[in-house]
């Protein structure tokens, strides 16, 4: 038998247990027989350590006598034929206990092939999942977009068509300009109607003027309300010719003022001519030009592409250096870095980074950087325009549900002037 057939001692534990409660029950017959000396060091304890088992081993190889007891107490059903085998050592035990040590092991290593095997099938399966998620998720947008590109044309040409019929209502009332002006030349002749006539033209002219201030708001209007409008203007029309005829005042009208429109839907920027979203170029068209912009930064999802094998407190030490140059770059913007997790010791940020506008937040526990930041989304005026900053398609598809603007963590780095120093984090990512 080769050395390295020999059981091993993990192998021989039921064996080498039952020689120790052999010993035990030797000690409490009457008279006690004495265990081997080396054993009764171990027989006190209640747990049995590898080393301890492996001195357990040597006491029943060197000592027969003892041997012989334990297999007098046991039998091949208690210990199972390995250990029964090495504890009997009849002829040729050493060949069979090799045979069935190496058959264990070739049942144990099928067992950890099938189970790998296994592991394989099911993350394959799910990734084939994710696969056909995304799969989806991309049609969905593809018909959203398309969608939305035909309602966007639609409206162009809505628009175009309240525009002309707004230039064609306008010249109408140019032309009852000049009937009214013609009106009020004639009215001359009337002198001792003159005072009350030039009040009645004086309130017909700021009606009109007001009809074709409505009629010029109303081009993106429906129809009906341009039809209104003008059998307004007719009616108008008509009360001026009756007060020229009988001499009627009418009091002068108090000009409303024009009603704030409410907001109900933030959007976002538009990008000038020649910028495309997500670039850099946008990026800093973002920061410089929109007024009070409020940047909202995924931190870990940026410091992890630019210093990945840095203890986290350090990666947010770096980050926030670099966010204090670029506050004092761009001063109308505010900015807030989310980072996942509480932090006792708070990191430390200059009073300068905090005047220029930089705010550092923790997510509460059960609350995710990402979740925070929608949060901060939804709780803004929808009169501040927005720039979140992550590379999760979904933070980036729910903020932008939010009608804010987005930037991608590596174009964050590039304006910074930094470059991403472990590439092989990435993980595919395409500008979504």
């Amino acid at each position: 038998m080769k050395p390295g057939d020999s059981p091993t001692t993990e192998q021989l534990r039921d064996v080498l247990m039952q020689s120790v409660e052999v010993a035990r029950a030797g000690q409490k017959e009457k008279p006690p027989i004495d265990p081997p000396a080396r054993l009764k060091q171990v027989l006190t304890f209640k747990k049995f350590s590898e080393r301890a088992m492996d001195q357990v081993r040597e006491v029943v190889e060197s000592d027969e006598e003892f041997r012989d007891r334990v297999v007098d107490a046991s039998s091949e059903k208690d210990m199972g034929r390995v250990g029964w085998l090495w504890l009997t050592r009849p002829d040729g035990w050493q060949q069979e206990s090799a045979e069935l040590t190496a058959e264990a092991q070739r049942k144990s290593e099928a067992a950890a092939d099938a189970q790998k095997t296994q592991e394989l099938e099911q993350r394959l399966q799910r990734a084939e999942a994710a696969q056909k998620k995304a799969d989806n998720q991309r049609d969905k947008a593809s018909r959203e977009r398309d969608e939305a590109r035909i309602q966007a044309a639609q409206a162009r040409t809505e628009v175009r068509r309240a525009e002309e019929e707004a230039q064609r209502l306008v010249a109408e009332l140019d032309q009852a300009r000049a009937a009214l002006d013609a009106a009020e030349s004639n009215s001359a002749r009337a002198q001792r109607k003159q005072n009350r006539t030039d009040e009645k033209l004086r309130s017909a002219v700021a009606q009109v003027d007001r009809l074709k201030k409505q009629l010029r708001d109303s081009r993106e209007q429906h129809g009906e309300e341009v039809s209104s409008l003008k059998a307004r203007l007719a009616v108008a029309e008509d009360e001026v010719a009756m007060a020229r005829a009988v001499g009627f005042e009418l009091p002068p009208e108090v000009e409303p003022k024009p009603a704030t429109p409410l907001l109900t839907k933030r959007t976002p920027v538009p990008m000038p001519g020649g910028l495309l979203n997500d670039t850099p170029e946008a990026a800093e068209f973002l920061l410089r030009q929109v007024p009070e912009v409020v940047v909202l930064v995924d931190g870990y999802n940026v410091t992890f592409k630019n210093w990945e094998k840095l203890p986290l407190q350090e990666q947010r030490h770096r980050f926030l250096q670099k966010m204090e140059e670029l506050s004092a770059r761009y001063t109308g913007a505010e900015f807030v870095v989310v980072f996942d997790g509480t932090e006792t010791d708070y990191d430390y940020i200059s009073t300068t980074a905090r005047s220029l506008g930089v705010t550092v937040r923790f997510s509460q526990p059960g609350v995710t950087a990402d979740d925070y930041i929608i949060n901060q989304c939804d709780s803004h005026p929808l009169s501040r325009q927005l720039v979140v900053v992550s590379e999760d398609g979904e933070v980036r598809e729910r903020a932008r549900d939010r009608g804010a603007n987005l930037v991608h963590p590596r174009k964050l780095l590039e304006i910074m002037g930094l470059e991403v120093e472990y590439p092989d984090s990435w993980t595919g990512f395409g500008d979504r």
